[in-house]
């Protein structure tokens, strides 16, 4: 266990309490600093620096009280762990995740903590040897997922990453004291990325060379990913491949709904039964995969998915947890209903609920009934909500969006397709009808030609029927 030596600077880990595992482990000065700020205002925990002046931190899933430590000491922790895998483990991602709650790190944090790293490994390995390039590759890689293209020190930064991936690439070529094939293939996604962010700034002047060099890596990580049988990992990065391609074709890739899906729901799948469904990493490639059932007219599908993760996340990680808050966000615009006005047509509204007003006909005494919809617009890109104005608009003036949730209403032969829901697909000029699919997702999806007047925008799902 870590308690068995200390980190680097000779400070001893200790834990005698109930805790497991790698969990638990503190200096003996953390322990009491934090319990001292607790006993003084247990509100202030971690809002506050400690007798010493150090702040007690925490950027991850725990909640409550725990959690919080000295910066210092965890990376103290994180560089014993690193130092020594036997002793607790084989927990190389004590840089990344708290030991406590097994999540990421997240914000401010996992910035300090990135380069934390880095100065350990540069610090304490050389790069003559095995051990220490796969050290420095692992803790610059981890960085760089981190480089803003848009800063200038992040540019600089991000460079020099490359460069030391560079000879990381050259030292495996013929070091045979191991298998490198994960390594080479990662230190090729982190240069090409970083050259793709680089090469899609505005205006900078070497960004087609960027885009060459991203693509000439992304195809060397192709080839090992290949070598290696991984399937999934061939398929994200040929989509990469594609988007350069397009990117120096000056042309608007075309992209395979279905094809897309596909990867998307083997990649969710896998991370799913991998790590779990609370884990950081699979959350975010539900979202992915959210989106992509959108984009294949699979909407009802797709809000219900990202619902399902909202909660997920909430329970697993709180309400203020960067991904709870991301897709938070990202239900909210699966919820918006998207509509054109019919004389209006490149100007896009969003439909906010259904107002029925009445309509006096003085020739014979009747009232009926007239529907309108109430929208919100026009949206423009980035949206400002603060410049859209929200009126009132005949629902014969208005048409759906490709996507459009809807439900059947008043239909008087086929009576039975009456509430039922489906998805707007396509709008047919000719028939003036709509192409609407009824859905699930991995069935079969069925169209059916609809004119406009039974069809009913549907605000709010009902609930999913158990199967």
């Amino acid at each position: 266990c870590l308690a068995e030596g200390p980190d680097a600077s000779g400070k001893q880990f200790v834990r005698d309490c109930s805790c497991r595992g790698s969990s638990g482990y503190a200096h003996l000065s953390c322990i009491i600093g934090y319990a001292e700020s607790a006993e003084s205002d247990t509100n202030r925990v971690g809002d506050t620096p400690d007798a010493t002046g150090q702040r007690f931190v925490r950027d991850c899933s725990c909640r409550g009280s725990s959690g919080y430590a000295h910066i210092s000491c965890i990376i103290g922790y994180a560089e014993s762990a690193e130092s020594d895998t036997n002793r607790v483990g084989d927990i190389r991602n004590a840089f990344i995740a708290c030991p406590n709650c097994k999540q990421l790190y997240q914000n401010e944090l996992r910035q300090d903590l990135s380069k934390a790293r880095v100065r350990f490994a540069e610090r304490d390995y050389t790069m003559d040897n095995a051990e220490g390039v796969a050290m420095h590759a692992t803790a610059v890689m981890n960085r760089m997922t981190l480089i803003d293209a848009e800063k200038q020190y992040d540019r600089i930064e991000g460079k020099q990453i490359c460069t030391k991936l560079e000879h990381v690439l050259d030292f495996t070529k013929t070091d045979k004291s191991r298998s490198w094939a994960q390594i080479q293939a990662s230190a090729h996604m982190s240069i090409a990325t970083f050259h793709l962010r680089m090469g899609m700034r505005f205006g900078y002047a070497e960004w087609k060379d960027c885009l060459q060099s991203a693509k000439e890596h992304y195809e060397m990580a192709v080839e090992i990913y290949t070598n290696e049988k991984d399937e999934l990992s061939v398929s994200a990065t040929e989509k990469m491949i594609a988007i350069i391609n397009a990117m120096l074709d000056g042309v608007e890739r075309q992209v395979d709904p279905e094809a897309n899906l596909n990867m998307e729901r083997k990649k969710y799948k896998f991370y799913l039964d991998n790590l779990g469904q609370n884990h950081i990493t699979t959350i975010n490639a539900g979202i992915s995969y959210a989106q992509a059932l959108s984009d294949s007219c699979y909407t009802i599908v797709a809000e219900r998915y990202v619902a399902k993760l909202h909660g997920i996340s909430q329970r697993a990680h709180g309400s203020d947890h960067n991904c709870t808050v991301e897709l938070l966000t990202c239900l909210k615009r699966f919820r918006e209903r998207r509509v054109y006005i019919k004389s209006r047509p490149n100007e896009t509204f969003q439909a906010l609920r259904y107002y029925e007003e009445s309509d006096d006909n003085n020739d014979d005494d009747q009232v009926t009934q007239k529907r309108l919809l109430v929208l919100q617009g026009p949206i423009a890109i980035p949206r400002n909500v603060a410049t859209e104005q929200t009126f009132q608009q005949d629902c014969a003036n208005v048409s759906f969006a490709i996507g459009t949730p809807v439900i059947f209403q008043g239909l008087i032969v086929t009576t039975t397709l009456n509430d039922k829901i489906g998805t707007v697909k396509e709008f047919d000029k000719e028939t003036n009808k709509y192409a609407i699919y009824f859905q699930e997702e991995n069935v079969v999806k069925k169209a059916l030609g609809a004119e406009e007047q039974f069809l009913h925008i549907l605000f709010d799902l009902p609930e999913e029927e158990e199967k």
